[in-house]
């Protein structure tokens, strides 16, 4: 008979995963999770991504600053940080630089894994490689220095 009152007695003050409000809480907790997961990564991809992959022509009176990168280069690693911070400190600015001059400039990445089309049309043989994109066709090598000082002063931004 004791044993029979042990089991109606763990019955009622043991918890159950599959029954009653638990389950609901935590499949409502993984379905929040998993939608900020998913609104996170399109957020991401559309803010450092920036442009169509398949067209980084800039439209007219910008000019296009291209970082083309592999996410397993070792270079890629240290200027990716210092890129991003330029692109949250230089986009949208006016250059100065002869070559650009009055130009608003845009800054966006590719990485060039996923996106092996574009590294062959720019002519990409090395990671990092910063290339300028011109409206009006025209490509320029990017010769400033990797830190956003050395952008900075390559592109002659107006403050």
């Amino acid at each position: 008979m004791s044993s029979n009152n042990y089991n109606k007695n763990s019955n009622k003050n043991s918890m159950s995963f599959g029954k009653g409000k638990n389950n609901s809480a935590m499949l409502g907790f993984f379905f929040i999770i998993i939608c900020i997961a998913v609104a996170y990564y399109y957020i991401y991809n559309y803010n450092h991504e920036g442009f169509n992959s398949q067209d980084l022509t800039p439209a007219s009176g910008e000019v296009n600053v291209v970082l083309f990168y592999a996410d397993w280069c070792g270079h890629c690693k240290t200027f990716k940080p210092i890129f991003n911070d330029a692109m949250t400190k230089l986009d949208g600015k006016k250059s100065r630089n002869s070559d650009i001059n009055g130009k608003t400039i845009r800054l966006t990445k590719v990485e060039c894994d996923e996106n092996p089309e574009l590294g062959k049309k720019y002519n990409i043989n090395g990671y990092p490689t910063v290339k300028i994109l011109k409206d009006d066709g025209s490509v320029l090598d990017y010769e400033g220095g990797r830190t956003l000082d050395g952008m900075k002063k390559f592109l002659v931004v107006d403050n």
